[in-house]
């Protein structure tokens, strides 16, 4: 089974949140690819950023979590696989015919999933959960 990590589960393992136990459990159990895409790495970032503006932590924070990111990324947890220009035409397909409010950001992500032909997704995004199951695709939810 593929799985795409949405950024939604993904932070978890870099940032304390409820379920990140869940999360690191779920990794270090999977015996399967874990896909992201590139948006993943752009919206991580933005996260962090977020978070830090916030004073949810301190920038010596921020270092080691990008610090610990950049290690995976070096140890080949997180598979990237190149955005497929057909993900927007999917966007679109779902925003149009899933009947949910479907935010921009989650419908690329979902239509990255499908074109990586990803079985499973794991999230923390409950809408997006919901899309991705009308999909058809296994959610591995880490929204408590």
């Amino acid at each position: 089974m593929a799985v795409y990590v949405d950024t939604s589960a993904l932070v978890k393992r870099y940032v304390h949140e409820p379920s990140s136990a869940a999360f690191d459990a779920f990794v270090a159990g999977a015996d399967d690819d874990l896909f992201i895409s590139p948006l993943t790495l752009t919206e991580f970032e933005w996260v962090l950023h977020r978070r830090l503006r916030q004073r949810d932590f301190d920038k010596n924070f921020l270092q080691r979590a990008q610090a610990l990111f950049n290690r995976d990324m070096a140890a080949a947890l997180w598979q990237v696989q190149a955005f497929e220009p057909a993900a927007f035409q999917d966007a679109v397909r779902l925003i149009r015919e899933l009947g949910l409010p479907l935010a921009t950001l989650d419908a690329l992500h979902l239509g990255s999933a499908l074109q990586y032909h990803c079985s499973h997704l794991a999230t923390s995004d409950k809408q997006l959960a919901r899309a991705a199951q009308r999909s058809g695709l296994v959610i591995h939810d880490f929204s408590s």
